[in-house]
């Protein structure tokens, strides 16, 4: 009697995980970014208010919010902050701005090893300058939502061949 009462409660428990919907963003048949019920969102709206809230339920057109209702068409952009992919881009940026201060460190170390070295080279110090910047604004200067233009926004339930288990 208890296991047969048990396995009911674990059919039913496993049922209620399987009923939970989740708002997807879809480019070229492939899902670039996941919300699912409980979690917090944060979104431009196409009137260009900033809405947020905890995702308490997704219908097919709206996301019920803990602040508000939101229409799924109205959204314009979402927040991404913590859930970007690892890109070129950015890897790049990275190198430019690491090679920018090393080359000037380089070039400082090399000033006191060699006797007769100029005190301050301009040439190099621009170059170093130039590329620290460069790599710094390629890291740091990006926003964090990204646009729903060109993407699907679409809920989905189980039944989706694009439904990932929480």
């Amino acid at each position: 009697m208890k296991l047969s009462l048990i396995v009911l409660f674990v059919f039913l428990f496993s049922a209620s995980l399987h009923a939970q919907k989740q708002l997807i963003l879809i480019k070229r048949e492939s899902v670039v970014l996941r919300f699912t019920e409980g979690e917090y969102l944060r979104c431009k709206l196409k009137d260009k208010q900033k809405k947020e809230g905890k995702i308490l339920r997704l219908s097919d057109t709206h996301i019920i919010t803990s602040n508000d209702t939101l229409s799924i068409t109205s959204i314009e952009s979402l927040n991404v902050k913590g859930r970007r992919k690892v890109n070129v881009t950015r890897g790049i940026g990275g190198l430019l701005f690491i090679g920018g201060i090393g080359y000037f460190a380089i070039d400082q170390v090399n000033r006191l090893i060699v006797k007769g070295a100029e005190d301050f080279d301009k040439k190099v110090a621009l170059t170093s300058l130039t590329m620290a910047a460069t790599g710094a604004a390629i890291l740091f200067i990006h926003s964090p939502y990204k646009k729903v233009y060109g993407h699907t926004l679409k809920t989905i339930d189980y039944t989706s061949r694009f439904y990932k288990l929480p």
